[in-house]
């Protein structure tokens, strides 16, 4: 694999995650807007503590997961097998903002509350903070300059 074929496939993983969680937001408020039957208040009460609470516990423990995971990444490894170990830590730390903003979204649907969806957004605008890119890779894996020149050769080997 080329280093420019490895940012391709980490930014459609990234991009299909922040797809699908719009779409079903987009799909939520046009079932909305055309009659969905809403839990009410019902569901409201509990939702507005657990919702915040889901969103916080993702983005801290996405965050705490994927830097725990960063710094056991052995820097002596090939190349190869740290971007592995990278596109791995990236994926949890997506996952877990993922189901929070699904699950907020499902309280959206739920209730009708557009609060959720203001959460939603904040999820989402964390979720484009973490971005990959080549510059983030570098710094997090702290590579040596050999393997810099690699990963900002597009057309580069990866071994």
């Amino acid at each position: 694999m080329t280093s420019g074929g490895y940012f391709k496939s980490v930014k459609i993983v990234h991009f299909a995650l922040i797809a699908g969680i719009v779409f079903f937001a987009l799909t939520s408020i046009f079932l909305h807007q055309n009659g969905y039957k809403t839990f009410g208040e019902d569901l409201d009460g509990p939702f507005l503590i657990i919702v915040p609470l889901l969103a916080l516990a993702g983005i801290f423990t996405s965050n705490f997961l994927y830097k725990k995971r960063i710094n056991e990444i052995d820097k002596q490894l090939p190349l190869s097998v740290k971007l592995v170990n990278y596109r791995a830590a990236l994926i949890v730390k997506l996952a877990l903002l993922e189901a929070p903003s699904f699950f907020t979204v499902i309280a959206y649907l739920l209730t009708g509350n557009y609060i959720y969806l203001g959460i939603v957004l904040i999820l989402l605008i964390v979720f484009l903070l973490y971005t990959p890119t080549k510059e983030k890779l570098i710094n997090e894996l702290e590579l040596p300059l050999a393997e810099v020149e690699i990963i900002n050769n597009p057309e580069a080997e990866i071994d």
